[in-house]
């Protein structure tokens, strides 16, 4: 899935809870199926509660760069 075409973007270096899940949110709503989100995030709690939410509404989440201070997730609206 990393190498999806990335329709939306989301820079979110430098926010903090609840910021990265919340925007992720919103933004997901606003997405129409098949559609794929780019999330970048510096914030380590976000390696946990981003894949829970996209888990929890039934999409796909891959993190990658995970050990690296600035990291990506790219999920897959369904």
């Amino acid at each position: 899935m990393s190498e999806a075409k990335v329709d939306h973007r989301l820079d979110l270096i430098g926010k903090v809870c609840p910021y990265p899940t919340l925007e992720t949110n919103v933004t997901l709503k606003k997405m129409t199926a098949g559609e794929v989100l780019e999330i970048i995030s510096d914030y380590y709690p976000a390696r946990q509660t981003i894949p829970d939410l996209a888990r929890n509404l039934g999409y796909k989440c891959e993190l990658i760069d995970g050990e690296k201070p600035v990291f990506r997730f790219i999920i897959q609206k369904t």
